[in-house]
């Protein structure tokens, strides 16, 4: 006697290259619907499984690649998805699809299998008990939300992920144009760091509002400028003090320095560039390029995965930088970018030069690699974004319940304490 509930039954494809015995497991329940394919082995030639109530399919964490066939309520083909691949979607003949059918991949192929195609099968044959394409219960309607509500949450963390990352991409290109702004400015301006934030702020203005008048702009300016005093910084990588050792020029230095080394500009193209700098390693041409580098702390919008990010770089955080330390602190990313120009200006000694003596790498020509990663340990989250910590310390913590969680929001609590666990969350919980 036929079951209706995942079991294996021989079904009969009627196509244009003759009749196909299949043997089908069907699958009708909630659970069975849900699982599917996902996480079994590849289907053999013959093997399939049938789908009630299924008019679309998804191939996520299915690891082989299927034919799907779309069956109307009579078992006649609507609808033919060869090679549908794992981690796909798939939707059938809009009104007409009533019943999935996986098969192997190039099943399709090797039985022929075209629209208006039969699929002789004995729950809508009359020989078994009454399926469910005659008979469906109450408690069955609501099948699809609750697969709703068990998938939704997964689909809309993914989204918000993707929204986030989109707006940081956004930001990071909008980052690197106003650091080469930025650049211009300081080459065609003594190299000087004023000039240089100034241009970065005014490039900034679309990010932080833009607007459609002299008010608007204001205040979008007014914004960058406060964010940046705080979450940016900007270094002058070259010229360095040890160009300004080898190159400086005493003339320039009392008619347009005020005091002040500076580096000539004029007549490049004449002056020898085998002669190189003893404390500097570079030529009169590499000393006139100027090369900042911005390290702008964005801050994440989204909510959830803001928290989310912001705990994991926290955690993978090696200490070795206060700066970007500090941007974590405050719940930012570092952005980081780099632009080197060609000075167009005599380049005038900042009042805080950076050192940066020898040849490039100690004169090794080799790609020093990546800094070292953080050893901490990833903590043990009770929350989805970290909130809630069990942990038997935290970076700069004791392990004491008392002790926050990086950033400021969160709880810690003591490994085996559940009492502990259940008041954190409801005191992380929104009022």
């Amino acid at each position: 006697m036929l079951r209706i509930c995942d079991l294996e039954a021989r079904a009969i494809l009627h196509t244009c290259s003759g009749a196909h015995c299949l043997l089908l497991r069907h699958a009708d329940t909630f659970l069975g619907r849900f699982v599917g394919l996902m996480g079994a082995r590849a289907l053999k030639n013959g093997q399939g499984l049938l789908i009630s109530r299924c008019a679309s399919v998804h191939t996520c964490l299915m690891r082989f690649t299927i034919d799907l066939v779309y069956l109307d309520r009579t078992g006649v083909v609507v609808d033919c998805v060869p090679g549908l691949k794992p981690w796909r979607f798939s939707w059938g003949a809009a009104g007409r699809a009533a019943h999935a059918l996986e098969l192997s991949a190039g099943a399709i192929g090797r039985f022929a299998i075209r629209r208006g195609d039969l699929l002789v099968h004995p729950l809508w044959q009359g020989t078994g008990p009454p399926g469910p394409a005659q008979i469906m219960t109450s408690r069955e309607r609501g099948s699809a939300m609750i697969e709703f509500a068990l998938v939704g949450p997964i689909i809309t963390l993914l989204c918000m992920a993707i929204l986030q990352y989109g707006m940081l991409f956004f930001a990071k290109s909008q980052i690197n144009h106003a650091g080469f702004m930025a650049a211009r400015a300081g080459a065609m301006g003594n190299a000087g760091i004023a000039s240089v934030r100034q241009a970065y702020v005014r490039a900034l203005i679309p990010l932080y509002g833009g607007g459609v008048n002299a008010s608007e702009l204001a205040d979008a300016w007014s914004r960058a400028d406060s964010d940046i005093v705080a979450n940016a910084r900007i270094e002058l990588l070259n010229p360095s003090t040890e160009s300004f050792d080898d190159w400086n020029d005493a003339d320039l230095q009392n008619s347009i320095g005020n005091g002040k080394r500076v580096i000539p500009n004029t007549g490049l193209a004449f002056k020898d560039p085998n002669e190189i700098g003893p404390n500097s390693g570079q030529n009169i041409q590499d000393a006139n390029l100027i090369k900042i580098r911005v390290t702008h702390g964005y801050e994440m919008k989204v909510p959830l995965i803001n928290t989310v990010m912001q705990f994991m770089l926290r955690w993978s955080d090696d200490g070795s930088d206060p700066f970007v330390s500090s941007l974590y602190e405050n719940r930012r990313i570092p952005v980081v970018t780099q632009v080197t120009l060609q000075m167009q200006s005599e380049a005038i000694e900042p009042d805080s030069s950076r050192s940066s003596p020898g040849k490039g790498n100690e004169g090794q020509p080799v790609d020093p690699g990546q800094a070292a990663a953080a050893a901490t340990p990833p903590p043990a989250c009770l929350t989805i974004g970290c909130t809630v910590i069990s942990a038997p310390a935290t970076p700069g913590g004791t392990g004491a319940a008392s002790d926050p969680a990086p950033g400021g929001s969160g709880y810690l609590c003591p490994p085996g304490d559940p009492s502990c666990a259940q008041m954190c969350i409801a005191a992380a919980a929104p009022p």
